[in-house]
């Protein structure tokens, strides 16, 4: 299949297929007139002055997005690390992992910027091409596939004790914790829905407020406990603070600590919906919402291992309790009820976060397909291209103001012809021929595949669906975190970026040749490339054994 170096995609009612993103003008709105991009050799997606409605967020809006992205189910095993490793040797982790979390997001948005790629599959592609797209579209659906039935066992495990403590569980078995489940996933199919991080706003409030009551719950419970019943007396309860953990300890705990930072693959889509989406802001965003993970998943983290000491379960909730007993005042059990269903609330609410990244892998895998069956250098040869696509033309009628000519791909001397505007721009804009560059109006999610509400709809229904089968299947998280953590999550979170970086970082002239090339971040970027590859070899390895 031909490679192109540049692709050109805009919707049809459009005057001109070029459109440059990155024009140094000020904003729209008057009283921002004074604002300007300072980097107008930015691709970005959609253009930097676009109005309002196509980037509706902030850095507020977007930082709790990331955030809520961040932080799921994987905090409630962040107290065993500390068991295993000791506090100073998980702290120093959590330090390291934050940092090169921070690094490989900034690298990805560079990247972005740099192509024009408006998804992390496009991200991806711009730097290995459109096969690896597709294959970067299948790992992302594939992991978060697990993720969403990991997130489903921890909302069956979280709320069912609570809903047999309601007068419904007279009519209920104990054991139907899959019904309750079925409930749930009901209540969040408004949510489920939903086509942008920014539709889902609320919900990150939300879950970022009760998250924080689990923490209170914990921090008073140990506080409590080191202090008030004196329980270091029992040979039982032992906190290390400066332990040596074993290599073992330290690559089972290690991954659960990366897994924890995962969120690349919601990333592209707050840079896409940021206002007055400068470099700056941009990196401002993921500073403060990696520095504010960091502290809330360490201070579950730490409560929870004083709280539970050496007998810590992998999932903390096992260590709370539910009912009342002697060794709890009421005041707590009160706490630990609310930090329950407050952490039950952040799940549920994170699952509809999940779930809109992977249905978008999904479609981005279709809209590949699409293309390659649709998308041609001249308008007379659609005739051909519709022969035989009964099935595109089936998803057609379910939109009738949708045409088949949703999107064109250029052929490479009509790009040349197109790009010459960017080279007299900036010359660190320059197509070169190892990269591609991705010219888009408007970001990947509003392709035609995308836009189809029968195709949304069904793909979001057939996920769910799968994965809650996969929840009945499966009886325990720790069999879904293992299997996801060691591999594919450096993969996603660390490999990829960083090495897509390095490619197209390379091709972008020096400061000596007027380029703004970031050669220190190169440097970095290969650190965390090693020390990644290794990673997910030896943890991978260590979990199978």
């Amino acid at each position: 299949m031909k490679h192109y170096n540049a692709i050109t995609i805009h919707n049809e009612d459009e005057a001109s297929p070029i459109q440059t993103s990155g024009a140094l003008k000020p904003l729209a709105h008057d009283n921002d007139q004074h604002l300007f991009n300072p980097n107008p050799q930015d691709h970005l997606t959609p253009c930097f002055d676009c109005p309002h409605g196509d980037r509706p967020s902030t850095i507020f809006i977007g930082t709790f997005n990331l955030i809520a992205s961040i932080i799921g189910g994987g905090v409630l095993s962040l107290p065993i690390v500390f068991s295993k490793c000791g506090v100073f040797f998980t702290t120093i982790s959590m330090i390291f992992s934050a940092y090169i979390t921070y690094m490989s997001l900034v690298m990805l948005c560079y990247s972005s910027r740099r192509r024009g790629g408006s998804s992390y599959g496009e991200v991806i592609r711009s730097a290995f091409g459109e096969r690896m797209e597709e294959a970067v579209s299948w790992l992302l659906f594939i992991f978060l596939m697990f993720v969403i039935v990991g997130y489903m066992i921890l909302i069956r495990d979280i709320w069912t004790p609570l809903v047999m403590l309601t007068p419904l569980a007279s009519r209920m078995a104990v054991d139907n914790g899959d019904y309750v489940l079925l409930g749930v996933i009901v209540l969040l199919l408004p949510f489920l829905f939903q086509r942008s991080l920014h539709a889902l706003r609320y919900n990150c409030y939300v879950g970022f407020t009760s998250v924080l009551i689990l923490c209170i719950a914990l921090g008073r419970g140990a506080t409590r406990k080191m202090f008030v019943t004196n329980v270091h007396d029992k040979d039982d309860f032992e906190i290390e603070y400066f332990k040596v953990p074993t290599i073992q300890e330290a690559l089972f705990s290690f991954p659960i600590v990366t897994c924890s930072f995962l969120c690349h693959f919601n990333v592209n889509s707050i840079q896409n919906a940021l206002s007055q989406p400068t470099r700056q802001r941009m990196q401002d965003l993921l500073q403060y919402a990696t520095v504010a993970c960091c502290l809330l998943m360490y201070a579950i983290g730490f409560c929870g291992y004083l709280y539970a000491g050496g007998a810590v379960e992998g999932n903390i909730l096992l260590n709370v309790p539910i009912g009342f007993n002697q060794e709890e005042d009421n005041e707590q059990i009160w706490l630990f009820t609310a930090g329950r269903i407050g952490i039950g609330v952040t799940i549920t609410l994170a699952m509809p976060l999940m779930a809109l990244p992977c249905r978008d892998s999904l479609l981005e895998i279709i809209d590949v397909w699409f293309h390659r069956s649709h998308h041609r250098s001249r308008p007379s040869a659609y005739n051909k291209a519709k022969e035989g696509q009964r099935c595109w033309n089936l998803f057609h009628t379910c939109i009738r103001s949708e045409t088949i000519l949703d999107a064109i791909t250029t052929e490479d001397e009509v790009i040349e012809e197109e790009a010459s505007p960017y080279d007299r721009v900036r010359d660190e804009t320059r197509l070169l021929p190892r990269t591609s560059l991705i010219i888009r109006h408007d970001p990947i999610q509003r392709d035609y595949i995308f836009r189809n509400v029968c195709v949304h709809y069904f793909s979001t229904l057939l996920i769910i669906t799968v994965c809650y089968i996969g929840a009945v299947l499966v009886r325990g998280v720790a069999y879904v975190w293992s299997f996801i953590g060691s591999s594919m999550a450096f993969f996603i979170a660390f490999i990829l970026p960083c090495w897509s970086f390095i490619i197209i970082e390379n091709e972008v002239p020096t400061i000596k040749d007027k380029g703004d090339r970031h050669e220190a971040w190169i440097k970095v970027a290969w650190v965390i490339l090693v020390f990644s590859i290794v990673g997910a070899a030896t943890c991978t390895v260590n979990s199978l054994l």
